[in-house]
């Protein structure tokens, strides 16, 4: 019953990014014509929302289908290759923001390279807090 609550729950934090992409369209309608950033970032949530509330009703319909889910999140085999997939996705986008910073520097775009040198600079730093966050835990 515990991991059925947990689908519910997620059912509503989607339901808030439907209602968050809605508030952006209308932020565009309203404020930002010009500007379609807005617009494709409120379709996207909204469409996202309501695909993952469709999904999560379908899977707490039935109590097979809980069970399965719930078995499928708590596998120690798919919880390793979460993990392994999340530190290699990090691995990746740090190694290549380095590398944009230093190929984007040689050729003389430094506002780009900034970006990346920033990006790199926030994911160190956030790598770092939680590694003592983790630490202290463990």
């Amino acid at each position: 019953m515990e991991f059925k609550k947990k689908l519910k729950q997620r059912l509503y934090v989607n339901l808030y990014w439907a209602i968050f992409g809605l508030l952006l369209i209308a932020y565009w309608c309203i404020w930002q014509p010009e500007n379609t950033y807005p617009l494709s970032l409120g379709i996207t949530f909204v469409l996202m929302g309501i695909l993952r509330m469709r999904q999560y009703r379908q899977d707490t319909k039935d109590e097979k289908t809980i069970r399965r889910k719930e078995l499928a999140e708590t596998d120690e085999r798919n919880r390793m290759m979460l993990e392994r997939a999340k530190s290699w996705a990090f691995s990746f986008s740090v190694f290549f923001a380095g590398d944009a910073a230093i190929i984007l520097s040689l050729l003389g775009k430094h506002e780009a390279a900034q970006f990346f040198a920033w990006y790199l600079c926030a994911m160190t730093a956030l790598y770092w807090i939680c590694w003592n966050i983790i630490r202290k835990k463990y």
